[in-house]
C-alpha cells in the first residue's frame, strides 16, 4: 500500500533509524494473532528458528528477539508489519511510532492490530463449506490451511440466518458483526454461504455461560437457554433490517470435525420449520424431530395413509382449527392452558373439540387420537402442495 510505504519513508526521516516493511511467517502471524486475541504469547516460537519472544511493551505491537513489529494490514492471509530494531528505539519513540501506525492502519479504530484478511479468510472458509455440502461430506474435517479454522476451539454454539426477501441486500457483513458483537458481548465468528444466508459460531460461554457442572442442570435448561436467546437475537435483526427472516440453532458441538454436518441440520430445520410451522421464523432441530421423520417418508406412502386414516384436508384447511390443534398438542393437551394461551373460555375450546371430533371421529383428548390427528395434520401440510 502506497500510503503505507509513505508512512515508513516519513518516520525513518523522523526517528533516524531504518525501517522496513515485513511480511511475516506463517510463525510470526500466529505470534501475532495470539497477542491480539489477548492471549499469553509463548515463550519460544515453534520451528527451527528457536526464536525466543518477550512479551509485548506496546499495546498493538510485537517483540521478538531485538526487532519489534506494528502489524499495518493484511493480504491473502499475510500480516504486513513495519519492522524497527528495538535497541535503536525509545520507549517513547517506540509509542510515537505505534500512535502514527494505528492513524493510518485499515480500521484503525478496532481494537488491537490487523488479525488477518478476516473478510477474505472467511471467503475461503465459506468455499470449503459450501462445497464439502455439494459433495455431501458431511464428516469432513476443517482443514489446517484454513485460517479460521484456529478460532474455531472448544464448544461452539451454532446459528444459521437466512433471508428470504430482497431487502437482504440491505444487510452486509460489517453491521451484521458489529449487531452480533453487541448481543453476545464478544467476538463472534461470522461466515456468508450462499445469497443471504450466514454461518453464526459463538463460544458456549457467551450463549448459555460457561455450564458450572451441576448434577440437577440437564438438557431441558440447555435448550431452555438456547431457545430464549435465539428469540431475542431474531428480534434484535428482525427489528434492525427490513425482511423475512429465518433463524436456526443448535445445540453445543466441537466444530473441527463435525461443522459440515451442523450446518447441513441447520438447512434442514430452517426447511422443515418453513414447510410445516409456516407462522415461525426461529426453528429448533430438538422440536421438529417428528416433522423429520414424517418428510423422509416418501410421497406415495403419505398419501396410501392419508386415505387410510381420513384425509380431512377441509378440516386442517380452516385457520382456526389447525390454530386450535397447534396449541392443543404444543402444551401437551392441557385444556386448561390452551384456553389461555387462545384468549378463549374453556367451554369454547371443548366445544371446538368436539367439532374436531364429529368431523373426524377422533377425540384428540385420547392419546391414542391425539397421535393419529397430530400426524394426519402434519402429513396433510407436507403433501397439500404435491
Amino acid at each position: 500500500m502506497v500510503e503505507m510505504e509513505t508512512l515508513r519513508n516519513k518516520l525513518e526521516q523522523i526517528v533516524g533509524t531504518p525501517l522496513r516493511i515485513k511480511q511475516l511467517t506463517k510463525q510470526q502471524s500466529e505470534s501475532v494473532y495470539n497477542r491480539t486475541e489477548g492471549q499469553e504469547p509463548p515463550k519460544t516460537l515453534s520451528g527451527s528458528s528457536g526464536i525466543t519472544e518477550h512479551k509485548p511493551i506496546l499495546k498493538n505491537s510485537v517483540v521478538v528477539e531485538d526487532m519489534i513489529w506494528y502489524p499495518l494490514y493484511s493480504k491473502s492471509g499475510h500480516i504486513y508489519a513495519l519492522e524497527a530494531p528495538v535497541r535503536e528505539l525509545s520507549g517513547e519513540v517506540m509509542q510515537l511510532i505505534e500512535l502514527l501506525v494505528a492513524q493510518v492502519r485499515p480500521d484503525a479504530d478496532a481494537p488491537g492490530p490487523v488479525h488477518g484478511d478476516e473478510e477474505h479468510e472467511s471467503l475461503r472458509f465459506s468455499s470449503w463449506i459450501v462445497e464439502q455440502l455439494d459433495q455431501e461430506r458431511g464428516d469432513s474435517e476443517i482443514p489446517d490451511d484454513l485460517e479460521l479454522k484456529r478460532r474455531l476451539t472448544g464448544e461452539m454454539i451454532p446459528f444459521l440466518l437466512t433471508c428470504e426477501s430482497v431487502h437482504a441486500a440491505d444487510v452486509n457483513r460489517s453491521q451484521l458483526k458489529k449487531l452480533l458483537k453487541s448481543y453476545f458481548d464478544g467476538e463472534v465468528v461470522l461466515v456468508p454461504l450462499r445469497s443471504h444466508e450466514w454461518l453464526i459460531l459463538a463460544k458456549k460461554e457467551l450463549v448459555i455461560g460457561a455450564g458450572e457442572d451441576k448434577e440437577e442442570e440437564n438438557s431441558d435448561s440447555e435448550t431452555d437457554m438456547l431457545s430464549a436467546f435465539s428469540l431475542g437475537l431474531y428480534e434484535l435483526i428482525a427489528n434492525e433490517w427490513v425482511g423475512t427472516f429465518h433463524l436456526s440453532v443448535g445445540t453445543p458441538f466441537s466444530p473441527a470435525k463435525w461443522l459440515v454436518s451442523m450446518v447441513a441440520l441447520l438447512r434442514e430445520t430452517i426447511f422443515l420449520g418453513r414447510t410445516f410451522h409456516v407462522a415461525e421464523h426461529v426453528h429448533f432441530p430438538w422440536e421438529l424431530l417428528l416433522e423429520r421423520l414424517i418428510y423422509s417418508i416418501p410421497v406415495d406412502q403419505r398419501r396410501l395413509f392419508l386415505e387410510q386414516a381420513g384425509d380431512h384436508g377441509v378440516l386442517f384447511s380452516d385457520n382456526e382449527t389447525l390454530s386450535t390443534l397447534e396449541t392443543f398438542f404444543q402444551l401437551d393437551c392441557n385444556v386448561s392452558e390452551t384456553a389461555k394461551r387462545l384468549y378463549i373460555h374453556r367451554n369454547t375450546l371443548l366445544y371446538r373439540l368436539d367439532k374436531i371430533k364429529q368431523e373426524t371421529g377422533l377425540d384428540v383428548r385420547s392419546f391414542g387420537d391425539a397421535v393419529l390427528v397430530k400426524l394426519t395434520m402434519l402429513l396433510y401440510k407436507v403433501t397439500k402442495r404435491k
